[in-house]
């Protein structure tokens, strides 16, 4: 057995890695690889991205925001922001409102019933960063998905 890490850009992000991901061969000799349980998977990611300690990035709103099940005019009435704001950060026009960067994160560590870091921690995680960091998945057991702790 084999394993590697992919950069499952599938899910519409482009830095979520799924780390230690078994690889199989077919019949013909060609690598082959199965990712079950995405609904799983979808929920680690959003708790990666919630919980990574640097600012959330317009794409990644966009992927909690679905994983969460809102639409924008929903997120936006939430956050008691308008339609076009929530569209905005989306598309990277505009950085996220700290305030409501945090409010997102815990609606997001909720739903995936993680636990819930202090509020004065995480409001230190909305800044922005100069590069995108990677979301790490553990890929080892497609059956528990989680998020690959990572340094500040």
């Amino acid at each position: 057995m084999t394993r590697l890490d992919y950069r499952y850009d599938e899910c519409g992000l482009d830095n979520v890695m799924l780390v230690g991901l078994e690889i199989c061969q077919d019949d013909e000799g060609e690598d082959v690889f199965t990712i079950n349980n995405i609904n799983l998977l979808h929920r680690a990611i959003a708790q990666g991205i919630a919980c990574k300690q640097t600012g959330i990035t317009g794409k990644e709103l966009r992927f909690i925001r679905t994983e969460l099940g809102f639409t924008q005019a929903e997120i936006a009435h939430v956050l008691n922001k308008d339609v076009q704001t929530v569209g905005r950060w989306e598309r990277g026009e505009f950085p996220i409102d700290s305030t409501a960067e945090t409010v997102i994160r815990i609606m997001t560590i909720q739903h995936v019933n993680g636990q819930v870091p202090a509020v004065q921690e995480m409001a230190k995680w909305s800044i922005a960063s100069s590069g995108e960091r990677p979301i790490l998945i553990d890929a080892s057991d497609q059956n528990h998905w989680k998020p690959v702790p990572q340094a500040a």
